[in-house]
């Protein structure tokens, strides 16, 4: 049994030791403690402005050569598309002031933009899905291609309708009075999938498919269908056309995005263009160049992301 002597010893014992630990940590502890503390903040200190300075000189940088960018643009894209006719498409989730911004450029570069169409939400939404297979039920006999096109997928008919009403690959004659393809244009404007504006009339040679980040808060079986129906798309109006690009911010390039899904496409990847870097000015002109570049019948990858195959496409020859 424990006596009234062990409990003595015990709590004199604890009144020692802490004691003892007082005095320590007052005293040569405390003092090394103070100095290990002191000697971590000053360095993390440290460390945070020179990343704070790092960070300021990179943004320095991007905005000087953002601003050189736009200088020498007009120069760089000078005559690059003369004559030639773009139809820009600009798909959900796209910035608009970045279509505006290049479609400036695509006219500097001597190019004309008969259209510009919209892609609605309907175009992939899941509760629309019936009304879109009727639709491209409906149009596939309209379509050249026959029985392919009549037993491909609605998104691949739909894409078709659309590029059919569009683009030509025929580069000595844009303006067609066909009113067959007009009728395409009409029957997915009223089904909502579509908004049309400018000349529908001139069909154009090339096209740009403008579009932005994935939306985040998508479910799988809704990635899956804008995946598909973006392929589509840029596969048709590739295909119809001389050439297409499909460009956006480096939100594009992440994965479920319309940049990303192009670039890991099979045989997509091989013959539609795509651009990374819309939002700065070295990305539009990318633009301008890769369409060009399509003229000629070769294609590329282009931008600052990870998956991008080049910064940007061959320079013009310079003038002599």
């Amino acid at each position: 049994m424990i006596d009234f002597r062990y409990h003595v010893v015990s709590l004199v014992s604890v009144f020692l030791a802490l004691a003892v630990g007082i005095v320590l940590g007052a005293g040569p502890l405390n003092e090394g403690i103070s100095t290990g503390i002191t000697d971590q903040v000053r360095q993390l200190t440290e460390e945070k402005e020179q990343l704070r300075a790092e960070r300021d000189e990179a943004l320095a940088a991007g905005e000087a050569q953002d601003a050189w960018a736009e200088a020498v643009a007009p120069a760089v894209v000078e005559r690059q598309l003369g004559g030639r006719a773009v139809v820009v498409v600009e798909l959900p989730g796209a910035d608009s002031s970045q279509t505006d911004a290049v479609v400036d450029v695509l006219r500097s570069a001597g190019a004309t933009v008969p259209a510009r169409v919209t892609v609605q939400d309907d175009w992939t939404a899941e509760a629309q899905q019936a009304e879109r297979e009727a639709l491209a039920a409906e149009l596939a006999p309209q379509l050249a291609g026959g029985a392919a096109v009549a037993d491909a997928t609605p998104h691949v008919v739909l894409a078709t309708a659309l590029a059919s009403g569009l683009v030509t690959g025929d580069l000595a004659q844009t303006v067609v009075a066909d009113p067959a393809r007009a009728d395409l244009l009409t029957a997915l404007t009223d089904a909502g999938l579509v908004e049309v504006e400018g000349q529908v009339e001139q069909r154009a040679t090339l096209a740009l498919l403008v579009t932005g980040a994935a939306d985040p808060d998508a479910s799988d079986d809704r990635a899956e269908l804008d995946a598909a129906a973006w392929e589509a798309l840029a596969d048709q109006l590739d295909d119809l056309s001389a050439g297409a690009v499909v460009a956006g911010p480096t939100e594009s390039a992440e994965a479920r995005a319309a940049v990303a899904v192009v670039r890991s496409g099979d045989e997509v990847a091989e013959q539609v263009s795509t651009v990374d870097d819309l939002d700065t000015a070295m990305g539009r002109v990318n633009v301008v160049l890769a369409l060009r570049e399509q003229l000629a019948g070769r294609s590329g990858h282009y931008g600052t992301a990870p998956s991008a195959t080049s910064v940007s496409p061959p320079l013009p020859a310079a003038a002599p």
